[in-house]
């Protein structure tokens, strides 16, 4: 019999990837293009959606190549994506704008009008509510010109299939529909001074959007036809892909940022400092919380601080630069000798809501050098994992244990280091940079009928088998350095709300 596949697009922050899957999951081929953030000095961060385009484009066909199939074995598609993304398309779809992304906090103003006008606390400054209230106020050419306002995934999938369409987890995301009523929420439309033609038809994540176009297969190198299935946004397809998906479980994503979503039974509005949203399994919910950077810390440290001799070595030792990176960090002792990092570089989103704050190391002295300080980031992301696994336990469900995956998942030095400062075991994921990807083309694989229900999703997804259990030794010194960490959000906070405005 001939093998069927299903093609699963995993469009980030810092990229898309494509991957073609088996029907347990297994990815069998993939391939990878970047792009880039526009960012202003305004908490402005957006992003190019041809780039985006292009990007779905060449992977597919690299893809394709690489896994030397007939395109005819594809028998359906879906993709997840970063969620909270606000996109102004026209009748046609196309973007009358770059999308401003999750990362965008531009919209303060409006968010604080939104609470007050709605009573919901949980409305931001990054929450597409505010964005299109923003869009709105600020750019009215642009609002005028829109017929619809799209998610990043609604957005790509409209372009395969010509439909508008978005899933219920993205939907719950986007702070304007009710998740009690599973409908969009008129009393937050109304504040937001938008009616709901504005918006397209949400629907399970297992739906068929539509169907492949002529125009996008050829594009792509697949064959017309092809059933387009919702999916879900990166959080809840990587619930899916990480195999923690029956209540009670839980899993840790990192990446650019990192996330903690533990599964539960029922949607919980008043968590404090935690959200609640939607997965793609509709019997259940996700209870969590995001940074807004743990990967993006590591970057922001290779691109300032990294130098040619660095490379020289890492590249005379054999090593990927981050694995050189990683392998310094680990020569120096636990607790980076005192020096403490705060990794909201751009802001943070759980357990605290905060757009303002910025990061930096605290308790710099002259004996520290760069590798105490990468020792620190590695820590200091740690730290404020902690906070959101305390802030998750806080809601009655234990916080013992994690599957990790996400392309942090493949640092073993960096898994003990999280566990170490977290106090929680970890267990890695069978291929953990492909776990939304994964997520994905399982829910396609449900929504197509290949699987009954998620149920049976879980017990084909697989673990290394390489568990991180918490150093007993060290649980004294991290507990002290926890404590310092949390005593300085707020005086950092205050700083960052009263900010010396930027010269022009």
């Amino acid at each position: 019999m001939e093998e069927k596949y299903i093609i699963a697009h995993d469009l980030g922050t810092s990229g898309t990837k494509a991957a073609l899957t088996d029907l347990t999951g297994r990815v069998i081929a993939s391939a990878e293009s970047r792009y880039v953030v526009h960012y202003s000095s305004d908490g402005g961060a957006e992003q190019d959606t041809e780039d985006w385009w292009q990007a779905l484009v060449k992977t597919t066909r690299e893809m394709l190549a690489n896994a030397n199939i007939d395109a005819k074995q594809v028998v359906g598609m879906s993709m997840d994506a970063q969620m909270v993304g606000t996109i102004p398309v026209d009748k046609h779809g196309n973007a009358l704008r770059r999308a401003l992304i999750w990362l965008d906090s531009r919209a303060e103003k409006e968010a604080e009008i939104l609470r007050e006008r709605t009573g919901l606390p949980f409305i931001t400054g990054k929450a597409p509510s505010s964005k299109i209230y923003w869009v709105k106020n600020n750019e009215p050419e642009i609002f005028a010109k829109t017929f619809k306002m799209l998610d990043c995934k609604d957005y790509i999938q409209a372009r395969m299939t010509g439909e508008f369409g978005t899933d219920y987890s993205c939907a719950v995301a986007l702070t304007y529909f009710n998740p009690f009523t599973m409908a969009w929420w008129p009393e937050v439309l109304e504040a937001m001074e938008i009616n709901e033609d504005l918006l397209p038809t949400a629907m399970p994540s297992t739906q068929v959007v539509g169907k492949l176009t002529p125009q996008a297969a050829q594009e792509m190198g697949l064959i017309a036809g092809i059933p387009i299935v919702s999916g879900g946004g990166d959080v809840p397809c990587a619930v899916i892909g990480s195999g923690a998906i029956s209540p009670g479980r839980t899993h840790l994503y990192l990446g650019t940022s990192a996330w903690i979503i533990t599964i539960a039974k029922e949607f919980i509005m008043d968590a404090e400092g935690i959200f609640s949203g939607l997965g793609c399994n509709p019997d259940t919910f996700g209870l969590g919380g995001e940074m807004d950077n743990a990967g993006g810390c590591i970057k922001w440290f290779q691109t300032n601080l990294i130098n040619k001799e660095d490379e020289e070595a890492a590249q005379k030792a054999g090593m990927t630069i981050l694995k050189y990176m990683d392998t310094k960090a680990a020569e120096i002792n636990p607790g980076a000798d005192g020096l403490i990092y705060l990794p909201w570089i751009w802001g943070e989103r759980a357990p605290v809501d905060d757009d303002n704050v910025r990061g930096g190391f605290v308790m710099l002295g002259l004996n520290h050098g760069k590798w105490h300080m990468m020792r620190a980031i590695l820590e200091g992301v740690g730290h404020h994992l902690r906070w959101i696994f305390d802030a998750i336990e806080k809601t009655g469900i234990p916080q013992t244990e994690a599957n990790v995956i996400g392309g942090g998942a493949v640092s073993s030095i960096w898994l003990q280091i999280l566990a170490d400062t977290t106090g929680r075991k970890l267990y890695q994921v069978e291929g953990p940079l492909d776990a939304c990807a994964r997520g994905a083309a399982m829910t396609a694989a449900v929504g197509l009928g290949h699987y009954k229900d998620f149920n049976e999703v879980e017990k084909v997804i697989r673990l290394t088998g390489k568990e991180y259990t918490p150093n007993g030794d060290l649980k004294s010194l991290y507990d002290q350095a926890y404590a310092n960490f949390r005593s300085l959000y707020q005086p950092i906070s205050d700083i960052g709300n009263r900010r010396i405005p930027l010269l022009k």
